[in-house]
């Protein structure tokens, strides 16, 4: 997909979302303080992934070893942190109970995150 394509992709959903987010500012000042706040917080977090990504794991050079576990550490930290936006951001309708509270999901995910760092810093590049 074109960069062109991802850009009017990107504002489709912003201006769908803009009478829901109207709403909720109405209705519900609080919470859309807050939604605002996590949603913020949740874009910290991904910078933080972001830089972990470039930073920390480098450049994956050819070996399909050290891009997959990449791309697992990414997928990874994106939704563990998906989890943890769902647990705190106010909602309308509640998600099922074994999401909200830590368990097995959440020692799967991390597990996966620290995993791929470990198996990446011992593959060998090129």
């Amino acid at each position: 997909m074109s960069e062109l394509g991802i850009l009017i992709a990107v504002l489709a959903v912003l201006i769908i979302n803009i009478p829901a987010v109207l709403k909720q500012w109405r209705e519900d000042r609080p919470g859309f303080i807050k939604t605002a706040w996590m949603l913020v917080l949740y874009i910290a977090y991904v910078g933080v992934g972001i830089w972990l990504f470039l930073e920390v794991l480098g450049p994956a050079g050819s070996a399909r070893t050290r891009v997959y576990l990449a791309v697992g550490f990414s997928l990874a930290w994106i939704a563990y942190g998906g989890l943890q936006l769902l647990r705190y951001v106010p909602r309308y309708r509640e998600p099922p109970q074994f999401l909200m509270k830590p368990g097995a999901l959440d020692v799967a995910l991390l597990a996966t995150i620290f995993g791929c760092i470990v198996g990446y810093g011992w593959t060998p590049g090129q």
